[in-house]
């Protein structure tokens, strides 16, 4: 890449990497990092590294991954086969789709901020409210080229704008003293903390996001593949960078409100009244707002695009309207309901994701094929994910096998890492000894993968 080439592409990488950062960060990433200084107290530095693991570094490392390969989520997880690639593809966009995270964003919206400044929380209110939100939401995803120019010059940057308001206000304002830590965050901050970050979904997300922001390049002028590869990462990192100094910022905001709070939402909004009195509910209720509009257009898009790669018969366009009906219903069931469904799902498929992140970088790093290196060790994942899963649905599997509670880790619903971890050095070895040559970037391996973000990049 030469140095003009890498000046013309400066604005276009900031531009992504601002959309992306729109699609990763909705109401939920919203709460969780001010309600994380409340509760974890003086133990708020591991507990927010933990967070910061799972809610960042993470998502980095799988937008970087997806940049590596060339291709999208179906094609890294066919490489553990076919059949589990389909499988575990549909289950990560049902996952932070129609399930959980669409849904999620129109009544987080109007619970968290629309309800207050309306002051009333009644089923019309609400019906009334997603009916508008996803009307919006469906209007930018059909845009041409809206998803780029809505997220990544306009909204994302309202956002912020925002966010740092409150943040820098709210910051000179609360000047309270962090507490003890609660139950949850007293004997292991660090491991709380990391699994707080799956809550986020944006390891998954980033599966799915991370083919988006290639094409989006591509379609903006940047064809060559390392070229391709560089600004990915880049955005990507422009997107994290921008994820991690928000959270530390509304951190530090719950670090010093004064008040004990079980509810993110609740905490932010005092902290925006407090800060800038009877206009900070409006303040609040915009930064939600546009946070989980910025979500639902990424998301709508997304999944419409890959589930109209499966069907083509059905186009992007009706893959839309679906999903944007489906979380329209699935919004007024309310939000324990849709939680419910949704995090032992999460639960189980945060292991095999974040296998698949890894090999996958390790696969561009190392010069033979992994096959078994894919195959096993997110078998194993898969397998130990399934005692998180019970467990996530009130099930102790130790009370029927007591062994299981001598895994390490196994209190902090991590088991699966040591055995996968000791799957894959068995597997790198009988790899290397097949030697296979590595697959060059983009070398796809299922008949799908990409094609469902260029569907929506030609929608989007």
């Amino acid at each position: 890449m030469t140095d003009k080439s890498s000046r013309s592409d400066g604005p276009t990488i900031i531009v992504v990497g601002l959309m992306l950062f729109a699609m990763f960060f909705g109401a939920g990433n919203l709460i969780f990092p001010p309600l994380l200084g409340v509760e974890a107290g003086t133990a708020y530095a591991p507990a927010m590294a933990g967070f910061l693991s799972t809610a960042v570094l993470l998502p980095a490392l799988a937008v970087i991954a997806v940049s590596v390969s060339g291709n999208g989520i179906v094609d890294i997880a066919s490489r553990a086969g076919k059949i589990f690639g389909l499988v575990f593809s549909i289950a990560v966009y049902l996952s932070i789709g129609a399930l959980y995270a669409i849904p999620r964003t129109a009544n987080v919206a109007f619970e968290t901020g629309v309800a207050g400044v309306a002051g009333t929380t009644s089923a019309w209110a609400l019906f009334a409210f997603t009916v508008a939100f996803f009307a919006v939401s469906l209007w930018l995803s059909l845009r041409p080229g809206g998803i780029v120019d809505s997220l990544g010059r306009w909204l994302t940057p309202a956002l912020l704008v925002l966010i740092v308001a409150l943040v820098v206000v709210g910051s000179m304002v609360l000047t309270g003293e962090p507490g003890a830590p609660t139950e949850k965050w007293a004997d292991a901050p660090y491991a709380a903390g990391f699994l707080e970050g799956y809550l986020t979904m944006d390891s998954l997300a980033a599966l799915v996001f991370g083919i988006v922001v290639i094409d989006s390049l591509r379609s903006r002028g940047i064809r060559d593949q390392r070229r391709v590869v560089t600004s990915s990462i880049l955005a990507g990192v422009v997107a994290v960078i921008l994820l991690g100094v928000v959270y530390l910022g509304l951190g530090r905001l719950g670090r010093g409100i004064e008040g004990e709070y079980t509810n993110g939402a609740l905490l932010l909004s005092d902290a925006a009244t407090q800060s800038f009195g009877a206009a900070g509910a409006w303040i609040f209720a915009l930064i939600v707002l546009l946070a989980c509009l910025t979500t639902a257009v990424g998301l709508i898009t997304s999944t419409a695009a890959f589930f109209s790669s499966l069907t083509p018969r059905i186009g992007f366009r009706a893959w839309a309207v679906v999903f944007t009906l489906a979380g329209l219903l699935m919004s007024n069931l309310g939000l324990e309901t849709i939680i419910g469904i949704a995090i032992p799902l999460n639960v189980f498929l945060y292991p095999m994701a974040v296998a698949l992140v890894f090999l996958t970088l390790l696969q561009a790093a190392l010069p033979f094929k992994l096959v078994w290196s894919y195959r096993i060790p997110v078998a194993v994942a898969g397998v130990f994910a399934l005692i998180d899963l019970a467990r996530a649905l009130a099930v102790e599997p130790a009370s029927a096998i007591p062994a299981l509670a001598e895994l390490p880790l196994y209190e902090q619903s991590l088991s699966w890492v040591i055995p996968t971890a000791i799957a894959l050095v068995i597997c790198l070895f009988v790899d290397h000894r097949n030697g296979l040559p590595a697959p060059e970037p983009g070398e796809s391996t299922a008949s799908i993968g990409a094609e469902g973000a260029r569907a929506a990049n030609v929608h989007a």
